[in-house]
């Protein structure tokens, strides 16, 4: 199987737990992001951040409620506790993550906690794809 560290988006663009709602979303914006890893001082993963976390704090809801300031902190509408993952696990561990905890993406960390990179589901869909073209190839060759 393929490890994840042949699929994930290495050096993943992260934002400090300090940092704003509105500077995640420009960061979101600027680098076509949807999901960023959230780091405390010292660059050690404390949560992600995904585009659907910042609705609120920038939108406002549904029910007609204002959205909060735009200064709001990252760090209090992140996701804590976020599923990760090291760059030697395999894309099916990894594919089943994503699957069981419903989630867009999965940071890979090192062994100190520190973002390496990062796989999101469009990534692993992708791996999927090659390996059909290739089983594809492979039958064709044999027919």
């Amino acid at each position: 199987m393929t490890r994840i560290a042949h699929i994930m988006t290495p050096h993943p663009t992260t934002i400090p737990a300090t940092a704003t709602a509105e500077e995640a979303a420009r960061a979101m914006l600027a680098g076509g992001l949807r999901h960023l890893p959230v780091v405390d001082a010292a660059g050690v993963l404390v949560g992600i951040l995904s585009d659907r976390d910042l609705r609120g704090p920038l939108l406002g809801d549904l029910a007609g409620r204002p959205a909060p300031a735009r200064t709001v902190p990252v760090a209090s509408i992140m996701t804590t506790g976020a599923i990760t993952a090291v760059p030697d696990d395999d894309v099916g561990t990894v594919a089943r993550q994503i699957v069981e905890h419903r989630i867009g993406a999965v940071p890979i960390v090192d062994a100190a906690g520190t973002p390496v990179g990062i796989v999101s589901f469009v990534d692993v869909l992708r791996r999927l794809a090659e390996e059909a073209e290739q089983d594809a190839r492979a039958v064709a060759l044999i027919d």
